[in-house]
């Protein structure tokens, strides 16, 4: 393949850029750009910076060169990078000198496509790569590093393994039937739920998997003066929202983010559910049931205060995961409430009472689907192939009482969306559309 160089630095002025070279042409190439103080030879002196001075085509720049071996390279090919000043001028200019010279500018991820096809990386662990980049909480980078070093891919691994094993049994049993099927067919009954259970382990872990990439969708609502834009504030250890006595001060939804435990949490301040016939209050509350009907979780903020009743409010909650939480702990004029439990909390939005509380509440939504070992699936390439894998099996399932050919259909069908995940059985095109999406340089 024809050598590729591209920035890999962020664009922008900077202390240090960089610029990445591979291909079989790269020491050629740096021997025409690159002059080392030392006059080393840095095919015999891999892995070492050199200094020295890169010639571009119309400036200079002092720097240091570093070539990497393709059995020590990201790609497996032979690469080289420069370190220069991180002056856009500069990175373009270098990048220009490298084309003239025979390489030609890289594709979006295309480093990271060829590490694959070179066998560096699977499927999965070059997708851990971009989330990685992407990841924007401490929760979202664990499960990136688990899927780019491998630790995801090896669990598609294991249960396919299982599945291969198990095919190979039937197979085996189609020609020597009366030997074999007396020991195939009761192991059957018992292994093909045994992997089912592990691909609905990976398939429940999906929205974890979600909320560790994106975080956890949290609507605040209630009645007006209720205390929601307060609790907002709390929360965020801010004054986000504009808070007043006047009712329907918040007329459009207010979003905000937090981490909390290394998950990322997504609030969304709405507008108090109430009859209306003010027109730009009506669009706040139709707003604010639209994030209701979004969110991962409600924060159905109460008056401790008012036991007045709100049937509609309740309506839009019906089929919601809903923390019920009493806010104005603090006011002499609390009325009896439900003791706190699960999904009940008595707070102080002024106070900070109970707020620490209620963020750890929240981050137990992501912490509870969490598959033993850590492994969560974060992407919906992934996810869909996990749930065709599985309606394979639980076909399998139900054919058990045909023939052992009806069987192995179901259970390769399966075995080939699981080789989707790791690119074992994957078609080119998803290929390029999976790294099309990467960053150039990458």
């Amino acid at each position: 393949m024809k050598t590729i160089v591209a920035i890999s630095s962020p664009v922008g002025t900077g202390g240090i850029g960089i610029i990445r070279m591979s291909g079989d042409d790269v020491i050629s190439i740096a021997n025409k750009v690159f002059e080392p103080r030392q006059y080393l030879n840095i095919d015999v002196y891999p892995l070492m910076m050199h200094f020295g001075t890169f010639i571009g085509l119309d400036f200079k720049d002092k720097g240091y060169m570093v070539y990497f071996p393709k059995e020590k390279a990201f790609t497996c090919e032979p690469t080289i990078e420069f370190y220069l000043h991180g002056g856009v001028r500069i990175m373009k200019g270098a990048v220009d000198r490298i084309v003239k010279e025979g390489a030609r500018v890289a594709q979006p991820g295309e480093f990271t496509k060829r590490a694959y096809i070179n066998g560096r990386m699977s499927l999965s662990d070059a997708e851990g790569v971009t989330e990685m980049i992407s990841s924007q909480s401490a929760a979202g980078l664990r499960a990136a590093y688990r899927l780019m070093t491998g630790l995801v891919g090896k669990k598609i691994d294991e249960i396919s393994y299982k599945l291969t094993d198990l095919i190979s049994a039937l197979e085996a049993s189609l020609d020597y039937p009366e030997e074999m099927e007396d020991e195939v067919l009761p192991a059957l009954k018992t292994e093909v739920p045994t992997i089912l259970a592990s691909v609905n382990e990976l398939i429940a872990s999906a929205k974890s998997g979600r909320m560790a990439r994106d975080g956890i969708l949290v609507a605040i609502a209630g009645h007006v003066n209720a205390g929601k834009s307060s609790l907002l504030n709390a929360l965020l250890g801010q004054d986000r929202a504009i808070v007043t006595d006047v009712p329907g001060t918040t007329r459009d939804t207010i979003e905000a983010s937090i981490e909390v435990d290394g998950v990322l949490i997504n609030l969304v301040d709405t507008a108090g559910i109430r009859e209306t016939n003010e027109k730009i209050e009506g669009i706040g509350i139709e707003r604010a049931k639209q994030s209701i009907e979004n969110a991962d979780l409600v924060l159905y903020v109460i008056d401790s205060t008012d036991n007045t009743a709100f049937p509609e409010l309740e309506k839009l909650l019906e089929n919601k995961k809903v923390f019920r939480v009493y806010n104005k702990m603090d006011s002499p004029q609390c009325l009896s409430l439900p003791e706190a439990e699960d999904n009940v909390f008595h707070i102080s939005a002024k106070t900070g009472e109970g707020i620490v509380q209620l963020k750890h509440a929240i981050v137990s939504l992501y912490t509870d689907g969490l598959v033993d070992g850590g492994e969560i699936i974060t992407s919906e390439r992934h996810l869909d192939a996990l749930k065709r894998a599985a309606d394979n099996l639980e076909s399998a399932l139900k054919n058990m009482s045909t023939t052992i050919d009806c069987i192995l259909i179901d259970l390769r069908n399966a075995l080939e969306c699981l080789g989707e995940i790791n690119g074992k059985n994957v078609t080119e095109d998803v290929v390029d559309s999976i790294f099309k999406n990467f960053c150039v340089g990458k």
